[in-house]
């Protein structure tokens, strides 16, 4: 499993690419737009917002890993 340092340098890093796809995409408002038509732009910001739920997930399993062994 990987520490706990290295899921929030992912985190760090995935969150930092999500703001480039945002600001490709022209901004917060045009999401919506890149919605509707399933723009690349679009389709890359969902994978990264996937990504970011499985750092979550990860996150949350090495917390609780942590707390039962102490």
């Amino acid at each position: 499993m990987q520490s706990l340092n290295e899921i929030r340098k992912a985190y760090d890093e995935n969150y930092r690419k999500m703001i480039e796809v945002i600001e490709k995409m022209g901004g917060d408002q045009e999401i919506k737009s890149h919605r509707k038509v399933q723009s690349p732009l679009y389709r890359k910001l969902k994978e990264l917002q996937r990504y970011e739920h499985h750092l979550d997930s990860l996150e949350n399993r090495l917390m609780v890993n942590q707390n039962t062994i102490h």
